[in-house]
């Protein structure tokens, strides 16, 4: 196995030929756009991935925009290996805009890099109880996303699998960042949101695993707390648990500066080695229950708890927002319903949180 520092520079070269100009942003349909769906392509390859897409190749066309979703499995052993859990990252990203190229390395060759990477971890193993599907989506961005020509909702209306056999789905996208300025201590430049855990009864495995790797800090939100703004969104729709792994946007986000150099790829190694430890313990484990209306207040709270006392002070609603938070404590130190007005005003403050980090 390679170490972390092989393992950093690789993904750091995925990243930068991604995000270079000669993919041209990697807008599907274009000539950017192939070259990255070859160059993920021949990573599957590489890997030795099964391929899982249509007529036995790894493609899962996406015809009416040019484009397509690459898939390759790693086959499970035992009772369970005719079940199926997902890893997915969408690798196109917006093309030109205004005569200018916006390469995406955020946005979403650092989730590609790192689902490349934990497929590669995957592959050293042989106690897989289910099979994973290593997946990239194409078409994730405007202006396919929520229409029918989005890849991952193509591919859940025309799936390569019987949804049913579908038990789980992890979404990677905005993976590549430290949260927040260098003057930010490691507590909050290490954190990495994950949101979903609570409607698949996944709260417990999350947290289990939180300390597989200091690199990062996983934190969990209520999935209902922020917009189902990426390709989780399409499994969301039809009921299969999921979790979405992001750090949210940055000030690069959606820009010509969205570059290779401003990521943080030692963090990203230690997101592989926490998602590897994740799907072994899903696949091993009992098929989780999606539960639509499932919520996680504490452990959202908890999470906003531990990154406000550091980032309020920077806010300039700092004094409101913290005094919202107390209040959600002692509610729920009470044992007080939270209303659906608090989970309001908590996405308020998350979006207030994201705006100064950023």
């Amino acid at each position: 196995m390679a170490n972390v520092t092989e393992r950093a520079a690789l993904m750091a070269r995925r990243v930068e030929y991604l995000a270079s100009d000669e993919l041209t942003g990697r807008a599907p349909g274009t000539e950017g756009g192939l070259l990255a769906r070859q160059y993920v392509r021949s990573a599957f390859a590489d890997l030795q991935l099964e391929p899982a897409g249509d007529n036995g190749g790894y493609e899962h066309a996406v015809a009416s925009i040019g484009g397509a979703n690459l898939l390759g499995a790693i086959p499970g052993h035992g009772p369970r290996a005719e079940q199926y859990l997902m890893i997915a990252a969408h690798y196109d990203h917006l093309g030109e805009y205004f005569g200018e190229i916006h390469p995406g390395a955020d946005d979403n060759a650092s989730g590609v890099a790192v689902l490349l990477d934990v497929a590669e971890r995957l592959t050293e193993r042989d106690d897989l109880g289910r099979t994973v599907l290593i997946c990239s989506f194409d078409a994730e961005e405007p202006p396919y996303f929520y229409t029918e020509d989005m890849g991952s909702m193509h591919w859940v209306d025309r799936p390569t699998i019987d949804l049913n056999r579908l038990d789980a789905m992890i979404c990677l996208d905005l993976v590549g960042h430290a949260l927040g300025p260098d003057t930010m201590p490691d507590e909050v430049r290490r954190s990495m949101f994950v949101m979903g855990a609570e409607r698949a009864g996944l709260g417990g495995v999350i947290d289990f695993l939180a300390d597989q790797d200091d690199r990062i800090i996983p934190r969990r939100l209520d999935a209902d707390i922020i917009p189902p703004l990426s390709d989780h969104y399409a499994f969301e729709q039809v009921g299969i648990p999921f979790l979405f792994y992001s750090i949210g946007r940055d000030r690069h986000y959606h820009s010509p500066r969205d570059t290779a150099e401003k990521l943080d790829y030692p963090k990203m190694v230690g997101l592989a080695n926490h998602l590897t430890e994740v799907l072994g313990s899903l696949a091993d484990g009992p098929a989780p229950v999606y539960d639509a209306y499932a919520v996680d207040d504490q452990a959202t709270l908890t999470s906003l708890v531990q990154l406000a006392h550091h980032v309020a002070p920077l806010h300039h609603k700092s004094e409101r927002f913290m005094a919202l938070i107390e209040k959600l404590e002692r509610k729920l130190e009470q044992g007080t319903p939270i209303s659906r007005f608090d989970r309001g005003a908590m996405q308020s403050v998350i979006l207030a949180l994201e705006e100064t980090l950023a």
